[in-house]
């Protein structure tokens, strides 16, 4: 068991286990809540912290070299989502501007500087940056055991949060304004939820990559809507479908190689909700 574990397919089979449970639990209450775009917003804004890091290391080669560079690109990546998300949940929240239009502004800020990025660094470098396919399209086979047990113990604690915030989080999803009147502090649980979606979204880039990330966190709930109608059925038949999309999408790219692990995840998952649909519709047809 340990030997799967410390294996490149024993960790990333673990990364996407854990992953599609999380996802899938997010999925639902990003679905209620409108938000798709913004699993957009914040995965896209990963790409400009990557870039940010392939410009430090053009203008400062002797402090952020090709040493520094992996380290500068994650943390790069991990504080530009946590930073967009934070700068949504806020313009979201308080309504100073139009919610679609804070998200895309976001997404096409950072999507030009990553590009622009990555081709100053060709220019300069003559090769391509590091972590650029990683960062754009995921990786799930260079995963460490290391990084799929810290993405194990982070996805158990996002679940473990919203087991705990569960009554809150389903009553803000439902009726954020009766919530706010009823006394619940809405606008914490707005920020705790952003940022649950946030952190979810830096692991998985790592897998499905910042282009498609957002199918983990919008299809299993989607699908899930289709065919539930009781909040703890629509939660398990979420579970079912992120597992079978990342599962499969790891050993669709295990088996063809030249198949990228994230493109893989989010046909799974696509699959899942036409079949989805189309069940609901011929159950609505014979009810």
């Amino acid at each position: 068991m340990l030997g799967f574990v410390t294996s490149s397919m024993g960790a990333a089979m673990l990364t996407a286990v854990a992953l599609g449970v999380t996802c899938a639990i997010l999925s639902v209450f990003v679905v209620l809540r409108r938000w798709a775009f913004i699993g957009e917003g914040i995965s896209h804004s990963g790409f400009g912290g990557a870039g940010v890091a392939w410009m430090l290391a053009v203008l400062a080669p002797g402090i952020f070299g090709a040493e520094q560079t992996p380290w500068m690109v994650s943390t790069c990546v991990v504080l530009f989502c946590l930073g967009t998300a934070a700068l949504i949940g806020y313009f979201s929240l308080h309504g100073e501007m139009n919610f679609d239009a804070v998200v895309g502004i976001f997404l096409v800020a950072s999507l030009a500087f990553g590009f622009t990025a990555q081709h100053v660094y060709m220019h300069m470098e003559g090769r391509q940056p590091w972590g650029f396919d990683s960062v754009f399209l995921g990786d799930l086979l260079r995963i460490t055991p290391a990084y799929s047990l810290a993405a194990l113990g982070i996805c158990a604690a996002v679940v473990l949060t919203v087991v705990a915030l569960w009554k809150e989080i389903v009553n803000y999803c439902f009726d954020p304004l009766g919530a706010h009147v009823g006394g619940m502090r809405a606008g914490v649980v707005h920020f705790v939820l952003m940022l649950l979606v946030a952190v979810t979204i830096i692991i998985g880039m790592y897998v499905a990559g910042a282009l498609l990330v957002t199918a983990l966190i919008v299809l299993p709930g989607a699908t899930a809507l289709l065919l539930g109608r009781q909040m703890r059925g629509v939660m398990t038949l979420a579970i079912i479908t992120g597992l079978i999309g990342t599962v499969g999408g790891t050993l669709i790219h295990e088996w063809l190689r030249f198949i990228p692990a994230g493109p893989a995840i989010a046909l799974v998952l696509f699959v899942e909700f036409v079949v989805a649909y189309v069940a609901a519709r011929v159950l609505r047809l014979t009810a």
